[in-house]
């Protein structure tokens, strides 16, 4: 035997017969876990004193009773570093097949290549066994000797089948609605022994993620005041009935116009103010005493019924003594400004999410159904039985705008087309949709990708308006488009539907615009299905719906012949999928009348809102080509 191969073979052989662990996770992570450089603020030997906000976590993670821990906390706080050190933690102290999963490929891939994989080549417990033969590693997973590790995006392909005693679920809040129920099924063999961990920041009330996250106990980290000792949450400017404010204040300075706030001098002042009324002390925002607050700082039980064996955690990005009041104080004041300059909360979403760690309720919105189909103004009498629809699709060269206008009865059962042709510029589309009497978000554009999607998203902002109804005031815009090969979508509520909730989309304006802030509301919808119904109604094949076109145009008609279904490979699965392609022509009036039957859709004059998937996927399969 080779001097090498003998020394091997006896550190295998002496590890073999070495006690388990007998310490805690913490001291085993402090011991063997050594950071690398790639992907982690603070490289080196792991240091968690540095972070007590995670050492409860920890101790719910290594105890066997407890199944479903869920971090569900501001973001910078280190809530997926707690999910990767379990990592190595748990292949060498409770092995089990383990899946880590994030919201796409993209990032699992990212996470695993400059995160996942050095953590495990730098920790020395870890080291032997990479010298197996049975050892490969990839960014779709590592395969041990002993145990296998997935890491992939959330994806139908990857929720099914394969069977794993740990799942380790990251930025849940990205994921598709039904997929962390997918996944979790997959733990169901290991019922006893498995063991969950969800480290996401929140998203809305109401979600999916919410509803895991109420199921159990819930703790929430909360500050000691230096002065009285009381223990309470991060409250952000909470109202005493004196007009005073708990939590974080701030002194208001004005510009020099007497009138708006200056938020980077008013943010300067913050302070933290303790809730006690007999004590009202004042926290300053020094690194030393946020270092204080992170120091004498603990979780309170906030909810102790639910499922005994599922624990979650919160906590504001103030625990990061790294993050200033001030910066948080700034991010509120520019989202708050926003939100009540366009009606629009996008930006106060992100600050509950990500800095205040808490799920957002949203101020009550217009229903956009309502004002689709309802004018806003007074006068306009020809909307009063009929809704009109219009899709627009963008050419990248040359900024040709082909345009197709609908007119769909309210009644659901007739439609028509009243007007289609060519534009060259954004001003000329604005004056056919006035001259049709469109109202602004029934107009539907096709965002198109690079530069011209911006361009999209700019023009359907700048075409929109500021509406107020029933006290509530938001902005109204045309519709940037974009089709997906998928059959439909799922929303909030349950419902299945042949387009998305809306996205909303940087539109990339510069600060000094008037419409910086506002997002573009893309929606994405179900070419597969959409298309299936726009070419039935074509040919006059749904019983008791009329489709009419106004005047034969052979351009038109030939265009609405320019696709067919066709079985085709998908590239990222290798699947044999039905696709809608090009057969020969131009699509653009079809995409145009496709965007407008999604949005005739989407203001309830049409039928097909809630869809039955199988009956959509039998009108696919027996969609035949038709001759032009």
């Amino acid at each position: 035997m080779i001097k090498e191969s003998k020394e091997e073979f006896l550190k295998i052989f002496s590890n073999a017969l070495t006690p388990p662990y007998s310490g805690s996770m913490r001291q085993w992570c402090e011991e063997f876990i050594n950071l690398p450089s790639t992907g982690y603020s603070i490289p080196g030997k792991l240091n968690l004193g540095l972070s007590p906000y995670l050492l409860p976590i920890l101790k719910d993670i290594e105890d066997p009773r407890i199944k479903t821990v869920t971090i569900c906390t501001a973001t910078q706080i280190g809530k997926s570093l707690v999910a990767e050190i379990a990592i190595p933690y748990l292949a060498i102290n409770n092995p089990g097949p383990l899946m880590r999963i994030l919201n796409n490929n993209d990032s699992s891939n990212r996470f695993a290549e400059t995160r996942v994989i050095p953590l495990l080549q730098n920790c020395e417990p870890i080291k032997p066994l990479l010298k197996y033969k049975k050892f490969s590693t990839k960014l779709s997973g590592i395969t041990l000797p002993h145990m296998s590790i997935i890491m992939r995006g959330a994806n139908e392909g990857v929720a099914h089948g394969l069977s794993v005693r740990y799942l380790l679920a990251d930025e849940v809040h990205d994921w598709d609605i039904g997929m962390l129920d997918k996944f979790t099924a997959r733990t169901t063999a290991f019922a006893g022994r498995r063991k969950i961990i969800i480290s996401s920041q929140p998203n809305e009330t109401g979600s999916e993620l919410e509803k895991v996250f109420l199921s159990g106990k819930i703790y929430e980290w909360h500050w000691c005041c230096p002065n009285c000792k009381t223990y309470q949450p991060f409250t952000w400017a909470k109202r005493r009935s004196d007009d005073s404010f708990s939590g974080f204040n701030w002194d208001t300075i004005l510009n020099d116009d007497g009138e708006t706030t200056n938020i980077a001098l008013s943010a300067k002042t913050t302070w933290l103010e303790c809730c006690n009324d007999t004590c009202r002390h004042k926290v300053t925002d020094t690194p030393s005493n946020r270092r204080g607050l992170n120091n004498e700082g603990k979780y309170i039980c906030i909810k102790d019924d639910g499922a005994s064996d599922v624990v979650s955690y919160t906590c504001p990005n103030f625990v990061n003594i790294n993050l200033t009041f001030e910066s948080a104080a700034s991010q509120y004041m520019i989202a708050k400004r926003w939100q009540r300059q366009s009606g629009l909360d996008e930006q106060m979403k992100i600050f509950v999410n990500q800095v205040l760690g808490k799920f957002y309720k949203a101020e009550p919105m217009l229903d956009m159904t309502r004002i689709m189909v309802e004018p806003y103004d007074v006068n306009d009498t020809d909307n009063k039985d009929w809704v009109r629809t219009m899709g627009v699709d963008v050419q990248r060269k040359g900024g040709v705008k082909y345009y197709v206008v609908w007119a769909w009865h309210k009644n659901g059962n007739e439609s028509r087309r009243v007007d289609f042709g060519i534009a060259r510029t954004w001003e000329e589309i604005e004056a056919i949709r006035v001259k049709n009497k469109v109202l602004i978000p029934c107009v539907g554009v096709d965002s198109g990708d690079g530069e011209s999607m911006l361009e999209v998203y700019q023009e359907c902002i700048k075409h929109g308006m500021a509406l107020k109804q029933n006290g509530i005031i938001n902005w109204i815009s045309w519709q940037p488009m974009k089709g997906d090969q998928k059959i439909s979508f799922k929303h909030k509520d349950g419902i299945t539907r042949l387009y998305a909730e809306v996205s909303p989309q940087d539109a990339g304006f510069p600060s000094s615009s008037k419409y910086c802030g506002i997002p573009a509301p893309l929606r994405w919808w179900a070419t597969t299905s959409v298309k299936v119904i726009l070419t039935n109604l074509r040919d006059g094949l749904i019983p008791g719906v009329k489709w009419v076109v106004d005047k034969a145009d052979n351009d038109f008609d030939t265009q609405l012949y320019s696709e067919a279904l066709k079985t085709v490979v998908d590239k990222r699965t290798g699947a044999s999928v039905q696709r809608w392609v090009e057969i020969g022509h131009d699509n653009h009036y079809l995409d145009c009348c496709a965007m407008s039957l999604t949005l005739a859709m989407q203001a309830g004059v049409f039928s097909a809102t809630k869809v039955n998937e199988d009956e959509i996927r039998k009108a696919i399969e027996s969609q035949q080509k038709k001759p032009i």
